[in-house]
């Protein structure tokens, strides 16, 4: 019994997103990045100092990285979670290594 040379990668290639989907896939790994990079600036630059949602803060401006913004979600991140933010983090960044490893594997997003 013989196969064509094409057989086995027939299904792989019918199988690569193309056009609007393949842009909408990059544009969330873009996005997704900078929301995860972003985070873990505020994050690691978290002060009580900083006035947001639960402190008044002792100072005028924040010194979050993030500014007023990164200070905000630094503050509802710790206030909602404590130090267990970290592992949402985690499980947030191992979600985009995984979109990364589908796109850059040509499989279309679920």
């Amino acid at each position: 019994m013989t196969y064509s040379l094409n057989t086995l990668n027939a299904e792989r290639s019918s199988a690569s997103p193309a056009g609007v989907s393949r842009f909408a896939q990059e544009i969330g790994l873009v996005l997704g990045a900078a929301a995860l990079a972003f985070w873990l600036l505020a994050l690691l630059s978290h002060s009580l100092a900083d006035p947001a949602w639960s402190t008044t803060g002792s100072s005028a401006e924040p010194g979050n990285w993030g500014g007023h913004l990164g200070a905000l979600l630094a503050d509802w991140s710790y206030y909602l979670l404590g130090f267990s933010v970290w592992w949402l983090f985690l499980v947030g960044l191992r979600t985009w290594l995984s979109a990364l490893a589908r796109w850059r594997r040509g499989i279309p997003p679920a």
